[in-house]
């Protein structure tokens, strides 16, 4: 995509210096399996399978984050992406996150993943926040935004607006899990305040 046409999907960039955001594609996948594989041990990291049903069964939640390559100057390069599912549950578990029930209000999110070169660079929080506004704006059924994270993330996730629910029942890996959650009423009525101090400026 040429760079004077990044918001050509619609979709607006976090930060255009840096990365623009845009959905997932079929040809988007084995890259970011590659980079899933490299993110996660292997008992945690989702399968090339599983993201390419969730890219063509809920590519609407799959959105990645695209910067201007490092190594090929003038060509673009996936450094970023989160991707979720619907479900009609109330409270995460291994049934609700493994399948997409379109007529769900609640979105897992699976995956929030940056590109190993590209960590510590704050690409993650733009990647996150991005995402929630992508949701907020363009999918009015969806009521909440639910994910587990390890222990050590659960800064990084309030940072991004989510709340602690407690630790999860949920088993995958070695690791213990806590589910945080985001309401979307609460995120909408963040961004439309936010889009009035911007749009009022100083007096």
């Amino acid at each position: 995509m040429p760079l004077d046409a990044r918001d050509a999907t619609g979709y607006e960039p976090a930060d255009a210096s840096t990365a623009f955001f845009r959905p997932a594609t079929a040809e988007d996948i084995p890259l970011v399996a590659e980079i899933e594989q490299c993110s996660y041990p292997a008992d945690e990291a989702a399968s090339p399978d599983a993201l390419a049903y969730r890219q063509a069964h809920a590519g609407e939640f799959f959105l990645v984050g695209v910067a201007a390559s490092e190594e090929s100057p003038g060509e673009d390069e996936i450094v970023s992406y989160v991707c979720g599912t619907l479900t009609m549950a109330d409270a995460l578990t291994h049934e609700s996150m493994t399948t997409h029930e379109p007529a769900g209000s609640t979105l897992c999110v699976h995956s929030v993943v940056v590109e190993g070169a590209r960590r510590r660079k704050q690409i993650g929080t733009r990647t996150l926040r991005a995402y929630v506004r992508v949701v907020c704006e363009r999918s009015p059924a969806v009521e909440k935004i639910v994910l587990l994270c390890k222990r050590e993330l659960i800064g990084f996730y309030e940072g991004c607006g989510f709340k602690m629910v407690g630790p999860s029942d949920v088993e995958h890996g070695a690791d213990q899990w806590y589910e945080m959650s985001q309401s979307t009423a609460f995120a909408r009525a963040v961004f439309a305040s936010a889009a009035e101090e911007g749009e009022g400026g100083e007096s």
